[in-house]
């Protein structure tokens, strides 16, 4: 129906960096975005009439942080100050939409830290423990 409707079908999937970026107190949420992910990447292979554009941003400023935990407490230092700006998020999701972009990573240096976890998974869990304050 989108293409028949549509001069310029598009989807746009907006995910996040835990599809593909394992943390801790992140399992449930991190398999639920990666199986969407799957579904995503499939639908494209079907649907070539239409344009697909993924979005994985890194933490977005806000306070869902908070209830995205699968057990304990935070442990992040301040979770809902940090992070994206939701209007450059949004902007950017646009951005790739009208350049039919397939898979843009947010911010985009983190393409490299995805790459890394399949080269260097060790130092990548190393520095997620950091940032997440497993360091005991």
């Amino acid at each position: 129906m989108l293409i028949r409707t549509s001069k310029a079908p598009s989807i746009l999937h907006v995910s996040s960096l835990a599809s593909v970026i394992a943390a801790p107190t992140r399992a449930l949420y991190a398999s639920t975005k990666s199986a969407s992910l799957l579904l995503y990447q499939s639908l494209a292979i079907e649907h070539p009439g239409i344009r697909f554009s993924l979005i994985m941003p890194s933490t977005v400023e806000g306070d869902f942080r908070a209830s995205a935990v699968d057990g304990g407490s935070v442990r992040e230092k301040d979770p809902n100050k940090s992070g994206l700006k939701r209007e450059a998020v949004a902007e950017r999701c646009i951005q790739a939409v009208d350049n039919n972009e397939k898979t843009v990573f947010i911010p985009g240096y983190m393409r490299l830290a995805h790459l890394l976890y399949w080269i260097a998974p060790r130092f990548i869990e190393r520095q997620a423990r950091v940032k997440y304050g497993f360091n005991d």
